[in-house]
C-alpha cells in the first residue's frame, strides 16, 4: 500500500538552488493510529512555524483528523548540514 510521508531539506539563503542537505529518512510517517480513514496510510502538511526552539508542523492524518508534532530544531538543523551522521 502507498503510504505518504513528510520530508525536510535544507537550502542556501543566497541560493536556493543549492540544496545544503536531505533527511534520509521520513521526518513524520503515520503511525498506527494514523493509518485508517478516507485516504489511508497518508501524513500531510501545509506549512510549519518555529516557537524558541522548536520546530511545530501541523499535519493532517488519513482525511479524518489533525495534530501536530515538535521537532527540535537545533537537531534538526545538525541532521541536515551533517548527512553523514545518519
Amino acid at each position: 500500500m502507498r503510504e505518504y510521508t513528510l520530508g525536510a531539506s535544507l537550502f542556501d539563503l543566497e541560493n536556493p538552488e543549492k540544496e545544503i542537505g536531505r533527511l534520509k529518512s521520513p521526518l513524520l510517517l503515520p503511525n498506527a493510529e494514523e493509518r485508517e480513514g478516507y485516504v489511508p496510510n497518508v501524513v500531510y502538511s501545509c506549512g510549519s512555524m518555529i516557537h524558541n526552539d522548536e520546530l511545530i508542523i501541523p499535519y493532517a492524518m488519513s482525511d479524518y483528523a489533525s495534530t501536530y508534532a515538535t521537532v527540535n530544531l537545533h537537531e534538526l538543523l545538525d541532521e541536515l548540514k551533517n548527512p553523514q551522521k545518519a
